[in-house]
Formats: C-alpha cells, structure tokens, sequence
C-alpha cells in the first residue's frame, strides 16, 4: 500500500508531523509505503504496539528513489507488556517511508523537517476529485476519465484558491463552489463547501493535494482532462476583451445572452470564468472586468486575488459591478471606497424617474452627440421596465461621482449609477436590474459602460455623498450683438432620502435669474427655471452661469450652464496671428466633431480661400480635467480633426494646414472656475 499522508500539522513551515488514524490489526506482516509530499529528514518514529505473548513490531526503512526504490533500513520498534507508545530516535532522509508491521499498532507517528518546496510551487491546473483512490490496497496517484467533479486550482501571490467545476453539465450540481485559501510552503488552509476551515498538503510536484474535508479525507490529483464546466465561456470574436465574473451556479452566460447583437456592441468578445478563479492570466489582455452579481467579494476572492484586480484597474483599465436583484446586500470589502446601497430584491416593479446629472462619456443629453447620447425619459417612459428594483446607492464616501439617479421600490432617491477614478483606470457601478436586458434604455447604457474609454476625461461635477444636486449642467449657442434671453430648465434632486430647505442663487459672466429662489425639498425632485439676459454688447467668446443650491450647513450644488457667442471670422488675417474660435464641439472624450461646428468650420475654410497664399496651424487647447497626457493626445486628435474636415469637406489644401495639440499648457485664464476652463477649452487659428 502506498498511503501520502493525511495528516501533517507544522509548528514551522519545515517542520512536519505525519501519521494514520486509528488501529492497524492483524497478525501481518503488513507493507506499508507513505510518500512524503517532498524529501524530509526525519530524527524519530513512534507508535502505540500491543505487548503480550507476540509483542506486535515494526520495521522501517526510508528511500529517495520511488516507492519501488532502494530502501535503506532504519531500525525496528517492538511493543512491550505494558501497551506503551515507543520512539525510535534516527537520522535519515528520503522521501519514501516503508513499515513493516508484524501485529497491532495504533498511531504511527514520524516527526522531522521537510526540505523547502520549490519556488515557486506550481499549483494552478485541472485536478480530479476522487474520494478513494485506493485499488486492491494500493493508493493510485491519478485521474479517472469517469471522475464527476473536479477543482480548478489558481495562485496569486499567496493565494491558492479553487473552484469545483462538473465534467457533465456547465451550470448545475456543485459547479462553481469556491474554495478561497492561502497557501504557506506546502499547506493549504482554505474555506469547504460550507465555508469551514479546511486543510491539505501539496507534493513539489503539484501532481497531488491530499486533505481534509467535513470530517473525511479529500485527494485532488491533476489531470490533463478539461471538463468543460473548468474552460472559460467564450463568445464574441471583437478586438475588445471583456472578462466576466460569475458567481456559484450562475445562469447561462452574461452579458453575451443577453445584449449579445444589440447595436453599439459590434468588437466585443466576452471570456467568462468563475470569480474564484481570477487571475493574471484571466486578466491579461482584457480591457473591462465585469463583476456579475457577486454580492459578498470575500466568498471568491482572496486578498492576494483582489490585490491584483486593483492594480489591474490601477493601470489604466475598467472594473464594472453590477448585482441588481441578486443581491439583498452589496460587500464588496477589497474596494478603496466601500459603498452601501439600498436593494430592493426582486419585485418586478416599474419605475418613472430617471435623471441624469452629467454629460461624460457615460451617457450625455447632447443629442448632437450620437456616440454618448442617451435618453432617460424614454427608458422610465418604457412599461416593461423594472427601475423600481433598482439598486439605489446610499453611500457618503466622496471618492464616489454620479451619473444617473432614480428612486426604488423602496422610495429611496438616489444615484443608480456612478463612477470613482482610480489610478489611470475607473471603477464604475450599475444598480441596474438585469431584467430589464429587453429594454433598449438598459442596453444603450450597457454599451456605454463597455465602450467607455480608459483613461478618459471623466469630470466628476456631482459627488455622490451629496444630500441634493442641482442639475443638469448645459450648454447653448447664441449670436453675438443681439439682445436676447435664453430659458433653461434646471432641478434640485433629493439623494439618499433627503430632505430640507435650499437657497437658490446665481452668478456668472453674464446676468440671469432663478426661479423659485429657494424650495423646501421633500420629495424627488423640485423644478427650477433659469432666464440669462444676453446684451447686445455679448462678445464671441465663451460666458458660464452657475446655479448654485445651499442648505445652510455649507453644502452647496453647482449647475454650470455653458454659453458660447459667435459671429462670423474677419476675413483679414495677419502673419502669426492667432485667432481663439470658439464654438467647434466634439463629442464628450472624443474627437468627433458635432454637426453644429460646421457653420464654424466653414468660415475658417472661407478666411483661408480668402487668404490663398498663407500656411495654417489649427491648434488645440483643454482645461485641467483629466491630466496632462490624456489632453495633450485628445487636443492634437481634436486639432488633426478639424484639418482633416477642412481637407475633405471644404478641399483646403492639407500642404497648407498643420495640426497640433497642447492640451492644458497654452491656458489663457487660471483653471479655477468653471468659466476660465470653458475659455480654455478652444480651437485657435494661426496664420504661418
């Protein structure tokens, strides 16, 4: 018999003590032959032998050869009358131990110091589950092609963590049970089936973990065998690599099921794998990892697992969580901003209000911008929809940025959506219910959120701690010299249920007014209009007003509405001038020009004409948001922009234009206020 030990507790990483349980009857003699997860030089043996009439014994001997080696004895142990434990003191080493064993003996024991594993230990694999690997009395150290279950093994750092996966049906029986643990040497402790410590050794093969497990012994032993339940689901064939996480028993493949084909997802493929089983090479190569209504992290993920998502988020990539529905709470401990939100479960309830606060590259009201565009009224509009399930964030850390508010079935207002920056990556959550995957306002957000670029200058205007916000911020157009008012409808929106008085004020560059000027806030949400008073002397620049809230205990909301004058370029330019022109608008992160730039454009190609024998420059020049590098490659892609529509739309020579960026270098007012950054956002003309 062959037997690798069941037993092995360590004082010490190198120290090891290794044994059978209960009695070994018979008159014998008996062949015993135990492998030792890697050599050892042991200093003593000890057993219980009965005494008597034919005191019971045993003979050892060691080997580093294989079971089937060279055996070098070592000494004998024989029981006296008194049914003592008796201790043979020695010096050896090897990896094989044989006993012979003539009679009755109970708790052998062999104590010494395991040599180091090797380093590191290559654990990740397949391994088949066989709970008696035994046959006609000799231990049998491999995989059977009939074997139900087996465990995906993964490392990181420290961590040694599993997952059961079925060799017959992807998504039933015990496929997806986490075994999340650590290990230390050759010792892995870890969490069973029902969340209970457990323990078991690794041999400096990997070739086999032998344990225990609720109350038994558990052998895994590796295999080239691949039960399909133990390959990641793979669809989609885009240049996007998306990386799903799935909990135990998840129901068939997410998102791909779902909003695979709906419009805007075209270069997506989604690999998706239990969340237990993350790891480098899950995440190498992917751009987003979706994590699918894992409701508690600390059921998956070790801390050595959840490390090394955030450092990947950290480098410039993309962390999506969504758990509408699935979760009655939200923990997700690894976070560096915890965040609680309000779950209603699943109630099948529609819901009528969704707001959104910012335009970002999330989703804008911009309706010139086809890219980001989205349209909230319609999703609340739709019938079918379940907004009422919504998870709704209840969270005060200020890390947190609001997109897109609603109120659940629990009358809890507040944001369903939001974001937080973090590193060169971002971190984005969406209380969303998944059943609403048929209604187009879900997938269009979906798409969005997959589609986000990383990094990207998102501008955080709203803070999700906040007990209100006064929203939206917004944008206009108007022609320079003439008298005119423009009207805007603004909202003070409620957040986490709040309630109070708000002072409404507002100033800016050029005079408007607010109306009410304050409201009592006890429900949703309270309308606001705003009248800006344009003069006649209104030069072609850009002029901001702000919309400012108070509660009177120093909270404060801002509103930025954003307006731009124009009038037609003069056509006489000098050499070396440079002329700001504002009112050429891209899309939100990007460089797409909107189509009411093209009024603008069209000048510029008109003072060129008219200017025949002059080189151009076309520069671009950002604000602050988003830092340095990131809006110094968005200026040039947005200057390059414009050259290339004037070369194809109006057919101004591309040997008289240059195109360049300088991000935030080149600014003409300080970056404090919301009206100095709308100055400093602009295209400039420079005749060469």
């Amino acid at each position: 018999m062959r037997q690798f030990p069941t037993q092995l507790s360590s004082p010490s990483p190198d120290l090891f003590t290794g044994g059978l349980d209960g009695w070994v009857t018979g008159q014998g003699p008996f062949v015993i032959v135990f492998e030792l997860p890697g050599t050892a030089s042991i200093t003593s043996f000890s057993a219980l032998l009965v005494g008597g009439d034919t005191p019971s014994s045993l003979d050892f001997a060691i080997a580093s050869d294989g079971a089937n080696g060279s055996y070098r004895d070592l000494g004998t142990l024989t029981g006296s009358a008194d049914n003592a434990t008796k201790t043979l003191n020695v010096t050896a080493s090897g990896r094989w131990v044989r006993v012979t064993a003539k009679g009755d003996y109970q708790d052998l024991i062999a104590i010494g110091t395991l040599q180091p594993p090797p380093q590191p230990l290559l654990v990740a694999g397949t391994y088949a589950e066989n709970p008696d690997p035994y046959s006609n009395g000799t231990f049998v150290p491999r995989a059977q092609p009939d074997e139900p279950y087996y465990r995906r093994v993964v490392a990181v750092g420290r961590s040694m963590s599993a997952t059961e996966c079925s060799a017959t049906d992807t998504y039933s029986g015990n496929n997806g049970i986490p075994y999340p643990g650590i290990l230390i040497g050759r010792n892995w402790s870890y969490r069973d089936v029902h969340g209970q410590p457990a323990t078991a050794v690794v041999n400096d093969e990997a070739s086999l973990i032998v344990g225990s497990e609720e109350g038994g012994s558990v052998f895994l032993m590796r295999t080239t065998l691949q039960p399909k339940a133990c390959i990641p689901a793979v669809s989609g064939s885009g240049p996007h690599p998306v990386l799903i996480l799935d909990q135990t028993n998840a129901e068939p493949l997410w998102p791909a099921a779902q909003i695979t084909g709906v419009a805007g997802l075209a270069g997506f493929s989604f690999e998706r794998i239990q969340a237990s089983l993350l790891d480098g090479a899950a995440l190498n190569g992917k751009e987003t990892t979706v994590f699918n209504m894992l409701c508690d992290d600390s059921q998956f993920l070790s801390s050595d697992q959840a490390a090394a998502l955030l450092a990947w988020v950290a480098a410039g990539n993309k962390l999506l969580i969504v758990d509408s529905d699935e979760c009655p709470n939200s923990q997700y401990h690894f976070l560096p901003y915890p965040f609680t939100t309000s779950n209603p479960g699943a109630q099948s309830k529609w819901g009528g209000r969704l707001v959104l606060v910012e335009d970002d590259a999330l989703g804008t009201s911009d309706q010139a911008d086809a890219t980001h565009y989205f349209d909230p009224k319609t999703y609340a509009g739709q019938e079918t929809n379940q907004l009422g399930d919504a998870n709704v964030v209840t969270t005060q850390d200020p890390h947190w940025c609001g997109h897109l508010v609603t109120t659940n079935t629990n009358n809890v207002s507040g944001f369903v959506q939001m974001y937080s920056v973090y590193g060169q990556g971002v971190i984005i959550y969406d209380g969303f219910d998944e059943d609403d995957a048929d209604v187009a306002g879900y997938q269009r957000l979906r798409s969005l959120e997959l589609s986000l670029p990383v990094p990207g200058a998102l501008p955080c205007s709203q803070p999700v701690a906040a007990g209100f916000v006064v929203e939206p911020a917004q944008d206009a157009t108007f022609k320079a010299g003439v008298a005119q008012t423009l009207r805007f409808n603004l909202a003070v929106l409620a957040n986490l249920g709040w309630k109070g008085h708000v002072a409404l004020n507002v100033a800016g560059t050029l005079p408007a007014t607010v109306t009410p000027t304050s409201v009592d806030v006890s429900g949703p949400q309270r309308p606001l209009e705003v009248a800006v008073s344009i003069p006649a002397s209104a030069q072609p620049t850009v002029y901001t007003v702000n919309v400012a809230g108070t509660d009177g205990t120093g909270h404060t909301s801002t509103a930025t509405i954003t307006l731009t004058g124009t009038a037609p370029l003069k056509v006489t330019i000098k050499k070396n001038q440079h002329i700001p022109i504002y009112g050429i608008h891209f899309d939100v992160d990007s460089a797409h020009i909107q189509p009411q730039s093209e009024s603008i454009i069209k000048e510029i190609a008109h003072v060129m004409d008219s200017n025949p024998t002059m080189h151009f420059r076309i520069e671009g020049h950002t604000d602050s948001d988003g830092g340095a590098a990131y809006n110094l490659g968005l200026s040039q892609r947005r200057a390059q922009s414009v050259v290339d529509d004037l070369v194809h739309r109006y057919h101004v020579s591309r040997t008289r234009l240059t195109a360049q960026g300088f991000g935030l270098t080149e600014p003409v007012a300080p970056n404090t206020t919301p009206a100095n950054k709308a100055r400093n956002r602009r295209v400039e003309l420079v005749a060469l």
